[in-house]
C-alpha cells in the first residue's frame, strides 16, 4: 500500500521517476557490497548473525541499535529475504530524498545555473547521498528524520506532527546526532530568533532538561554509568584506536583540529583509496571541496549585499558542532563518508542559496 502510493506520486513527475530508479540502482549496489563482504551491520539488523527466536519483540524496545531490531523484528521472524530489507530501507531513504528535495526548493526557490544546468538537480543526484540512504541501516531513517526537521523549520511549521515524529525517530536511533542538531537549532533561535527575554529564559530550563536527557542516553549507549571527563576521554580514545585495523584508518589524533574537520568533510580525495568506488567517492569529495571554496570566496566578495538566512546560519552551526565533535570519536575515512551524509547535503543546500541571490547565475558580472 505504502509502496504503491509512493510509486503513484513518483509517476507525477518524470524527474522523480528518474531519481527513483537511480536510487534503486544504489539499493542493489549497497546490497551486493554487503553480501560480498559477508558480514556487516546490515546482517545484524536483519537477524543474520543471531537467533531472533530467542527473543520477543519487546526485548528490543530500547534506543540505539536495539530500536532498529524492534522495527525489523516481524520481518525477520517472517524470514523475508535480505534483499527485502534493502528495498524497504531504500524506500525509506528515498522518502528522505523527497523531503530533502522539498527542503532544497524552499531554501533555494529559484534555479542556480551553471552553463544552463540547474545545480539544484545535481545535488539530488549526488552518489554518496543515494548510496548511504539506500542501504539497510540507520542512515536511511536518520536522513529522513533530519530532512523533515529542517524542512519544517524552513517552512516555520514548528507544531507539525511530522516534525515531532521525525524528532522521535532521530532521538531513539542516534541521540548524539539529535543532541547536536537540537542544540544548534536552539542556539540559532536564541541568537537570531525573535524571542523575548522572557521566552529565552523559560526555554532555557526546558532545553537544558532535553539536552541533559539526550546526553544521558549517549552515556548509556557508550556504557558509561556516570559522566566523568576522564572516562569520556578514555572512551573516545578507545573508539579512535578501534579503527586501527580498518582499511580506511587515518591517524586523526595526530592531526591539527582544522585538518581533522577537513578530513571528516572532504576526504578521501580521489587518489587516497585505490579502488573504483574509492576513486568515485574521492572525485565527488573533490567537487564538493571546490564548491565549498568557491562559495566561501563568493560569500566574502559579496558579504555586504548577501542576506544570510536563519536556515543558513543554523545549518552551518550544526555542521560546525558536528564536525568538531565527531572527529573526537571516529578515525576512519569509511565511517566519515557514512556519517557526513547526515550533515553535508544540507550544507550544500544553504551554500547554494547564496548564489540564488545573484539572479540564479553561478557566474554573473557586476552591472
Amino acid at each position: 500500500m505504502i509502496v504503491r502510493t509512493l510509486y503513484q506520486h513518483i509517476l507525477k513527475e518524470k524527474l522523480l521517476l528518474v531519481l527513483f530508479w537511480y536510487h534503486i540502482l544504489f539499493v542493489f549496489l549497497a546490497y551486493k557490497i554487503r553480501v560480498d563482504r559477508g558480514i556487516s551491520d546490515a546482517h545484524f539488523y536483519w537477524g543474520k548473525t543471531f537467533d531472533i527466536h530467542q527473543f520477543v519483540w519487546f526485548d528490543f524496545l530500547y534506543f540505539g541499535t536495539d530500536f532498529i531490531l524492534f522495527l525489523n523484528y516481524f520481518f525477520i521472524k517472517l524470514e523475508l529475504p535480505f534483499i527485502f530489507g534493502f528495498l524497504l530501507y531504500g524506500c525509506v531513504g528515498f522518502l528522505g530524498i523527497l523531503q530533502f528535495r522539498k527542503f532544497l526548493y524552499v531554501v533555494v526557490p529559484t534555479p542556480v545555473l551553471l552553463k544552463n544546468i540547474d545545480l539544484r538537480l545535481l545535488l539530488l543526484f549526488l552518489p554518496n547521498l543515494h548510496f548511504w540512504t539506500a542501504g539497510l541501516g540507520k542512515e536511511a531513517l536518520c536522513f529522513l528524520s533530519i530532512a523533515v526537521i529542517f524542512l519544517k523549520i524552513a517552512e516555520q511549521q514548528y507544531t507539525s506532527w511530522k516534525l515531532f515524529v521525525a524528532l522521535f525517530f532521530l532521538i531513539v536511533i542516534r541521540p548524539h546526532i539529535a543532541l547536536m542538531l537540537l542544540f544548534s537549532v536552539y542556539v540559532g533561535f536564541l541568537i537570531w530568533g525573535n524571542w523575548t527575554m522572557k521566552k529565552k529564559l523559560l526555554s532555557l530550563l526546558f532545553a537544558t532538561a532535553i539536552f541533559v536527557g539526550l546526553f544521558k542516553m549517549f552515556l548509556i549507549l557508550a556504557e558509561l554509568d556516570t559522566f566523568r571527563w576522564d572516562k569520556l576521554m578514555l572512551y573516545n580514545s578507545t573508539s579512535l584506536l578501534s579503527f586501527d585495523d580498518t582499511n580506511t584508518y587515518v591517524p586523526i589524533v595526530e592531526y591539527s583540529y582544522p585538518y581533522k574537520v577537513f578530513t571528516f568533510y572532504f576526504r578521501p580525495l580521489f587518489f587516497e583509496i585505490p579502488t573504483f568506488l574509492g576513486a568515485a567517492v574521492g572525485l565527488e569529495n573533490a567537487l564538493v571541496l571546490v564548491f565549498h571554496a568557491f562559495a566561501f570566496a563568493y560569500g566574502l566578495y559579496r558579504y555586504k549585499t548577501l542576506k544570510f538566512s536563519f536556515m543558513f546560519k543554523v545549518v552551518l552551526l550544526y555542521a560546525f558542532v558536528a564536525g568538531i565533535l565527531i572527529v573526537q570519536r571516529y578515525s576512519g575515512l569509511g565511517i566519515f563518508i557514512r556519517t557526513k551524509v547526515m550533515i553535508q547535503p544540507f550544507v550544500l543546500v544553504v551554500l547554494l542559496s547564496l548564489f540564488s541571490q545573484n539572479g540564479g547565475a553561478l557566474f554573473k558580472k557586476d552591472t
